[in-house]
């Protein structure tokens, strides 16, 4: 039975400098990078981009993860891409113009999570062709896909900026 303890002892201490190794190493190098935050900067940017260009619901779309939700007033979480596809087609985005800016992005020390928020400015038109305004602010939650691309895997906004 004394045999095996320094056997023990000397597994024990194997395992552990093992493994403080091993975490040590998934947290080196900066995952922060100034480089990485204004990707995905841009990549907000770009999606806000192709929701001016190509409209609302094709963007939503296009720029939603695969397990993306949309959290949305008097809705419950619109959970998948596909169920987004469903709900953006319930309402057409013509004669809407759904813009906004990204104030700021933060990346998880993984770099596989990121966050942005910022202001994003509405504007629709009345009955009579007048311009109606609202802004607010948004947040969303980004996560690489496969292919190293940046797509939205959660996101929600809200109005009040201006009455």
């Amino acid at each position: 039975m004394k045999k095996r303890y320094p056997t023990l002892f000397l597994l024990y201490c194997l395992l552990f400098f093992t493994g403080a190794c091993t975490s040590g190493s998934r947290l080196a190098g900066p995952r922060n990078t100034g480089d990485t935050r204004e990707a995905v900067l841009q990549a907000d940017r770009n999606f806000s981009r192709m929701s001016e260009e190509k409209g609302l619901n094709t963007a939503y779309i296009a720029y939603a993860a695969e397990n993306g939700v949309l959290l949305r007033p008097q809705s419950m979480p619109i959970v998948g891409r596909d169920n987004i596809r469903m709900y953006v087609a319930r309402t057409s985005d013509e004669g809407l113009r759904l813009t906004w800016s990204p104030a700021y992005a933060e990346i998880a020390a993984s770099g596989e999570l990121a966050y942005t928020y910022g202001t994003y400015l509405l504007e629709t038109f009345d009955i009579d062709g007048k311009v109606i305004t609202t802004e607010g602010t948004y947040v969303s939650i980004w996560k690489k896909d496969a292919n190293g691309i940046w797509k939205y895997v959660l996101e929600s906004g809200n109005t009040g900026l201006r009455p």
